[in-house]
């Protein structure tokens, strides 16, 4: 059988200017370790490499723990020692490319790669290429291995940490880069984000523009519309008088038949003209009835967005609610208060002024409070003015469809009553919720005062006991 030299040198001092050809790609497989009757496979990084042509060299290393290596050198000299132990019919070139095929067979599963120990604690092994059968397992090659040194290990891993500096440094390049893209392409949107803003407001501007530009157009069809009617009325009357000259022509041509023919004629043709006026009159009213259409889609739009302001004051009125129970609570509070006021009166005779004060200032609250209340009415009653007001438009708005303009007019004047609403209610709605606050400071401050007397009282009376 072929033997490893026994110099461990050839491991260590590893020769960085020799060519190094990687053989095949660095690829994770199972490896079998055998030592000592115990069995385990292990995931293993494999790489194949080629030196000047005249060597070949395999290095397994676990995944784990990559400290853990284990070399297999092959050079001309060791190939011709194997080729006779082990009955091989290929040259050194054709060794290197079988290996490499069964190398690709280990990884695709139909070969298996063992590392089997020849010595229990020595650090040589064999790195076999066994074909797994259900009768016997057949070993194609066997090639000898040593467990790595630890400078060809701290070499390799030093390579390992290069790569991977470099890649690092490559990654943060590629960041680097992306961040600019990213600062750009925020540039970028917030140009967009601008024009976007001006082309609203020109959308806006030109949505007012085509809106008074389809109010005055609206103003010219109604007008061209009572033209219309007026001319039709007065050719209508001028065809009736024409029929009546017709018929006393009728009557007084029964003598004469050729007058009677040319007054026919004559017939006929105005009726031929009224006709054609007849169809022209209809074109003009179906376009008429688009425009009708179009104004009452407008009409149907505007009621959606009333239903909308409606909505917004059913809101508003169910805050109100909200601010009227918050109110009664207060006044609850208040009433507790004072009945505990008056249990206090009962006990202490002595106290009485002070007491007679703090409901002269619940009076004053109480007045306000009222006075408050009286304005959310008042506000209320303002707001169902509004809305009445509202219906009242939409029926004006079905009963006359030539007056848009002016209902337009309205709503506008209503949106901005309500917009002053909404910006009134906040106010007084601070104005109060400020109101409260300051009374409920006050009487907090003279209940606290009232119970560090009556505890004074207290005391005194248990000292005199």
């Amino acid at each position: 059988m072929w033997t490893t030299p026994s110099n461990g040198d050839s491991f260590v001092n590893m020769d960085c200017s020799k060519n190094v050809v990687t053989i095949m790609p660095s690829v994770e497989m199972l490896v079998s370790f055998s030592h000592d009757t115990m069995r385990a496979k292990k995931p293993c990084l494999l790489y194949a490499e080629r030196m000047d042509f005249k060597e070949m060299m395999l290095r397994l290393a676990e995944k784990a723990d990559q400290r853990r290596m284990y070399i297999t050198t092959v050079d001309c000299t060791s190939f011709h020692e194997l080729k006779q132990d082990q009955c091989l019919n290929v040259t050194f070139a054709g060794f290197m490319d079988n290996v490499v095929r069964m190398l690709r067979d280990c990884q695709s599963g139909k070969l298996e790669l063992h590392l089997a120990a020849r010595e229990p604690s020595g650090s040589e092994y064999q790195l076999q290429f066994v074909e797994i059968r259900s009768f016997k397992n057949l070993i194609h090659l066997c090639l000898p291995c040593r467990s790595a040194p630890l400078n060809t290990v701290l070499y390799y891993i030093n390579l390992m940490l290069d790569a991977s500096h470099k890649k690092c440094f490559l990654l943060e390049e590629s960041i680097q880069q992306v961040q600019l893209e990213l600062s750009s392409q925020r540039a970028h949107m917030d140009r967009l984000g601008a024009e976007n803003s001006k082309l609203r407001e020109a959308l806006a501007e030109n949505t007012q523009r085509l809106e008074e530009q389809h109010a005055a157009e609206l103003q010219q069809m109604q007008e061209q519309l009572s033209k219309v009617n007026e001319q039709r009325s007065s050719e209508l009357e001028r065809n009736r008088r024409s029929i009546s000259s017709i018929q006393a022509q009728l009557e007084k041509a029964n003598a004469d038949k050729c007058d009677t023919k040319i007054a026919l004629e004559q017939a006929e043709q105005r009726t031929q003209a009224l006709s054609d006026e007849l169809a022209s009159c209809k074109s003009r009213m179906c376009s008429l009835k688009e425009q009708n259409d179009k104004l009452h889609s407008d009409k149907v739009n505007a009621k959606k967005h009333e239903r909308k302001l409606e909505y917004k004051i059913e809101d508003l009125k169910q805050h109100t609610a909200e601010l009227q129970e918050h109110i009664q609570r207060g006044n609850k509070e208040k009433a507790n208060v004072a009945a505990e006021l008056e249990a206090e009166k009962k006990i202490l005779h002595t106290k009485r002024q002070a007491l007679e004060m703090a409901s002269e200032e619940i009076a004053k609250a109480n007045q306000i409070i009222l006075k408050q209340n009286q304005e959310i009415l008042g506000h209320r009653k303002t707001i169902g003015w509004r809305t009445e007001v509202a219906l009242q438009q939409e029926k004006a708005i079905q009963e006359k469809e030539k007056l848009l303009s002016l209902r337009e007019n309205e709503l506008r004047e209503a949106r901005i009553t309500i917009k002053e609403l909404r910006e009134e209610i906040p106010h007084q709605l601070l104005s109060m919720r400020q109101f409260a606050n300051t009374l409920e400071k006050k009487y907090s401050s003279q209940i606290l005062t009232l119970k560090e007397r009556l505890s004074g009282t207290c005391t005194g009376k248990e000292n005199r006991r």
